[in-house]
């Protein structure tokens, strides 16, 4: 479990240089190497949400503090969303983020901003209705 941490961290540090990448350059040469990695992003989403399933919004904002700006990234890039079972994953995981019953005006902001992001994706199949 440790050594399952360790590995989510550093893949969580390299997808997030990538996302930077791939976001500030629409070459010809970032759009194939990001549909070279699509499908080991995909896996790292799959590894993640499993990781943040299991924690509170709290937690998850300790652990990875710029978690919704990785997420917001992949929203944003529509290799990634049109990628297999990648949108589905990516709003897992955005669903992580929602406090069920926000204690204060920092997790109300967050939540509207999880329904933000996810509004343009056009799979909401599995979005949690309140």
């Amino acid at each position: 479990m440790a050594q399952e941490s360790v590995d989510l961290s550093c893949d969580y540090q390299f997808w997030m240089q990538k996302l930077s990448v791939w976001d500030q350059a629409s070459t010809l040469g970032t759009q194939q190497d990001t549909c070279v990695h699509l499908a080991r992003f995909q896996e790292f989403l799959r590894k993640m949400y499993e990781a943040l399933k299991e924690m509170d919004s709290n937690t998850i904002f300790e652990r990875f503090p710029t978690i919704d700006q990785l997420l917001a990234k992949a929203c944003w890039n529509p290799f990634i969303l049109a990628y297999d079972e990648s949108q589905k994953i990516l709003i897992w995981c955005l669903c992580c983020l929602i406090n069920k019953e926000p204690q204060n005006s920092r997790q109300s902001k967050l939540n509207s901003w999880v329904q933000t992001e996810a509004s343009p994706l056009p799979s909401k199949a599995c979005w949690p209705s309140d």
